[in-house]
């Protein structure tokens, strides 16, 4: 089973329209393993909202060798990911990322209150 907090490549994400390759972290198990997906940048839809503009983590590139750019991991969004599309691990979240993350997902207003528990206590 794939690790809590690393990061994966997914060859074309189910979650995406159309699939295509996405970088997740994997931030806590249900039933299944669940992530945020990593994006370049932010998207106008997302600026336009401020809950959702809250739930952005940067990313620095000289963190994670595998980024070819500084990045956000969009928080706002939690993905179910069978363990079969968690093949390619890319590395672990470093603490301080980790720890943004865990206090962005406390006060996201779109992420479920038992999915906000299984991650502030991973």
């Amino acid at each position: 089973m794939p690790d809590v907090w690393h990061f994966f490549h997914v060859k074309n994400c189910p979650h995406t329209n159309p699939p295509k390759d996405k970088f997740t972290v994997i931030v806590c198990k249900d039933s299944e393993c669940m992530g945020f997906f990593v994006n370049s940048h932010i998207n106008k839809f997302i600026q336009k909202r401020p809950s959702m503009l809250a739930c952005q983590v940067a990313v620095k590139a000289s963190d994670y060798w595998f980024l070819s750019s500084d990045s956000y991991l969009d928080c706002s969004q939690l993905y179910p990911f069978d363990d079969i599309l968690l093949v390619d691990g890319r590395g672990s979240v470093t603490e301080q990322t980790k720890a943004q993350i865990k206090q962005v997902v406390l006060n996201a207003k779109t992420i479920e209150k038992r999915y906000q528990k299984l991650i502030s206590e991973g």
